[in-house]
């Protein structure tokens, strides 16, 4: 992870313009709300101890499956950065955002030998409320075609690094007692963006944006519920994003 990072991190710098003459920069900040989904969610094996010293060998022991999710949610996100105008088709931004955190429900089917038979018996179902928040860096490339002197329509590809920390609580229908906490987890993936928006320039040194993101913003974890010591979640983040921003150009 470390060493895509970095060559991400060189392929912005390379793709800045050699000196600041050549160009304009600018800095923007914008807001808005996204919609979050969580994909491809996996679930390890969380084995139950019922007092039996032999029942945590028992191969059966785990989830039977996930029987409940609650995969989507929204989020308010914010972000900061620079551009640089290289013409009036493109322009390139160095941009970090935040995407707050995101609710989801994932309950599981769990199952054990409870005595010894051999056969598989369903034991309770384990509620795992989780949330997740996230950093994103990216670098954007757009692709303006303007209308008029204000009115500019765009399209906009990026690519980059998330860190997605994602946090949780387990609760278990066949315990009342049981409210276990997930040790925080934070991972580093790579993310890329795709987008289109409409730009309206106010003045020489003001324009506003009006912009719909899609992003991928690669994988989250819980890999440890101390209670347990076994059990892990994973899957894929995305989130589809409405956002409004303003633009500061230094002429």
């Amino acid at each position: 992870m470390i060493k895509v990072r970095n060559a991400l991190l060189a392929g912005m710098i390379f793709c800045l313009p050699a000196t600041s003459q050549a160009v304009d920069m600018y800095a923007f900040a914008r807001g808005g709300m996204a919609s979050t989904q969580i994909t491809n969610t996996d679930a390890t094996n969380p084995i139950l101890v019922l007092g039996d010293p032999g029942y945590p060998s028992v191969s059966q022991n785990g989830s039977l499956g996930i029987v409940n999710e609650n995969n989507s949610d929204d989020a308010s996100t914010a972000a900061l950065g620079i551009g640089f105008v290289l013409n009036k088709h493109f322009r390139l931004e160095l941009e970090g955002s935040l995407q707050r955190e995101s609710d989801f429900q994932i309950d599981l089917q769990i199952g054990g030998d409870q005595f010894g038979t051999g056969i598989t018996q369903p034991l309770g179902t384990g509620f795992n409320k989780i949330s997740i928040e996230s950093e994103i860096y990216l670098l954007k490339a757009y692709f303006d075609m303007p209308i008029n002197e204000t009115v500019v329509p765009y399209f906009m590809a990026g690519i980059g690094y998330a860190r997605n920390k994602a946090s949780g609580v387990q609760t278990f229908s066949a315990n009342p007692s049981w409210n276990e906490k997930w040790d925080d987890t934070t991972s580093n993936d790579t993310a890329w963006t795709l987008g289109i928006g409409l730009s309206y320039q106010f003045d020489q040194n003001l324009t506003f944006d009006f912009g719909l993101e899609h992003r991928n913003l690669g994988n989250w974890e819980l890999d440890n519920l101390p209670a347990t010591g076994d059990e892990s979640f994973k899957g894929d983040l995305e989130s589809t994003t409405l956002l409004f921003g303003v633009r500061y150009l230094f002429h």
